[in-house]
């Protein structure tokens, strides 16, 4: 690795030409000892070295360079300390800030990038086989103190490192099969156009959300009454429920910015004084149509929140910077589930029927305890969620270990084999491609230990700081009701006892219209 830096340091007054002898002086000094120390014996060479300096008016402009140990810009702020410790005490001469005005940053990578990356604060970012060239812009002390340079350097590492992951399936690993044949199925097809054409749907103008009426509300409260009973309640978890709205902070916290592009942003207004609006109400009732989105614009703060993604954001949030006691936690667990409403994801274009959508209801099961009540309690819930899909719906699933989310937004793979699988994925099979993917299966829920990469981000630990793990699993009953009706189809009569019961005597007929449905 190497670094070249060219910058300068803004002084409160000018260094009189009597003193350029002292500073030399100190400038020999401090390099020696402050740029050098940390540095491994005998790798002196790969620390940092002023390269050249000079001074003009109140700026002290300054050339370093460096290898991997004790990078240039640690140094400059190093230098930047001590100058202003000697020039305020000697001379009365004090530090207002610094400046990078041109910084080169050179490293190896571990594969060769399969296309170009950019990166924010580089003007330009070369690759020659695996060797990478930054060009940095101009830096301020924050980007310094933050060490920008080193973060910039991760994130261009992890750029290349996920053009090479092909998401979860660079580590998808088939852990159970359970398959009877398709013929017992009642239908080869989608059923998203039945569905309509009954009146269980209808469409909505909104991509990816659909009006749920009477006969499919009632399968999918039937899919949740399932899983709350059949998983949730006997092992334990309460129920809870949690925002939708995630602040930015949180979703930082959560690692979410890492998938900024699949969340959906809320923006309030920037007043709740109607004659901020009044031009909008005006538009509204003259022209007898919705605004433009232009003007709606400029009368919105920026994103404030974004939609629950994943709903058990708030419940790390619930322990930030908190201390919990493992002791107690390991013979009662906190152990919650939540199904306070929908999860929101930005699918676009993805979006065709019914099996993937923008709004969606899920049960999310959380929990925080000891590294082994975690996995245990990640376990259970997945064996019966196995139960509920394989006894009870009959349907034919497969469980895969695969790449683990946070690990995923990263750019990585599972760790070594061997380690903990942190990721199970449900996924049932189907008799026909999906129309938002050419696949022909579908996740139905995941299962997950984090372990302690939450505790860290947010900021929790132990009364002991013994190590404190999280786990979630999320079940979506907007898919469980989806996969259900390809098997059992949309005789309410031919349905599992196990599934009417949840429903009553009959199913609730849609609303009937002149024009809808069609069927």
């Amino acid at each position: 690795m190497k670094f070249a830096l060219k910058g300068y340091i803004e002084l409160s007054d000018s260094i009189p030409s009597s003193v350029i002898n002292d500073v030399e002086k100190f400038l020999s000094d401090a390099c020696s000892s402050l740029f050098l120390r940390g540095v491994p014996s005998g790798r002196e060479s790969e620390g940092a070295h002023l390269v050249g300096w000079r001074v003009e008016g109140n700026r002290f402009y300054i050339e370093i360079e460096s290898g991997r140990y004790v990078r240039a810009h640690v140094a400059l702020v190093r230098l930047r300390n001590a100058l202003a410790s000697f020039l305020g005490s000697k001379f009365g001469v004090g530090v207002r800030f610094c400046r990078v005005l041109d910084y080169v940053l050179e490293f190896e990578l571990e594969k060769e990038p399969l296309e170009p990356v950019s990166v924010l604060f580089a003007r330009e970012v070369r690759f020659d086989g695996k060797k990478v060239t930054v060009f940095l812009e101009e830096l301020n002390d924050e980007a310094l103190e933050k060490n920008y340079p080193d973060r910039i350097i991760s994130r261009i590492r992890e750029k290349v490192s996920r053009q090479h992951v092909s998401g979860k399936g660079e580590f998808t690993r088939t852990v159970r099969r359970s398959f009877n044949g398709f013929e017992r199925y009642k239908l080869s097809d989608d059923p998203t156009e039945m569905a309509i054409k009954l009146g269980w749907v209808k469409e909505y103008p909104a991509t990816g959300i659909w009006q749920i009426m009477p006969p499919m509300a009632a399968l999918i409260r039937a899919m949740e009454g399932l899983i709350i009973d059949g998983v949730a309640k006997p092992l334990g978890f309460q129920e809870v429920m949690l925002p939708r709205l995630i602040p930015l902070e949180v979703e930082y916290r959560k690692g979410h910015f890492g998938i900024a592009n699949e969340i959906i942003w809320a923006c309030p207004p920037v007043s709740r004084d109607p004659k901020e609006f009044e031009d909008v109400m005006d538009y509204v009732e003259i022209t007898g149509g919705p605004p433009p989105a232009e003007m709606l614009r400029e009368k919105l703060r920026p994103p404030m929140y974004g939609l629950s993604y994943a709903q058990c954001e708030p419940f790390y949030e619930m322990f930030h910077r908190e201390i919990v006691d493992l002791d107690l936690l390991e013979k009662e667990p906190i152990m919650f589930f939540d199904r306070n409403g929908p999860t929101y994801r930005w699918e676009s274009g993805g979006v065709r029927g019914l099996e993937r959508l923008n709004e969606f209801h899920r049960v999310e099961l959380v929990f925080l305890s000891t590294p082994e009540k975690c996995v245990e309690i990640r376990d259970a819930v997945l064996e019966r969620a196995e139960r509920i899909v394989g006894k009870i719906l009959d349907l034919d699933y497969r469980v895969d270990a695969t790449t683990a989310v946070y690990l995923e937004h990263a750019g990585k793979t599972e760790e070594k084999e061997g380690d903990l699988v942190k990721t199970y994925d449900l996924t049932v099979l189907l008799p026909f491609q999906t129309k938002s993917r050419p696949e022909a299966e579908l996740e139905v829920a995941s299962f997950h230990v984090h372990t302690d990469f939450y505790a860290k981000r947010f900021g929790f630990k132990d009364k002991k700081r013994r190590t404190v793990f999280t786990g979630c699993a999320g079940l979506g009953q907007s898919r469980f009701a989806y996969v259900f009706l390809v098997r059992h189809g949309f005789d309410f009569e031919e349905w599992p006892r196990e599934v009417k019961r949840y429903i009553g005597e009959r199913l609730p007929e849609p609303p009937r219209m002149v024009t809808w449905p069609k069927g």
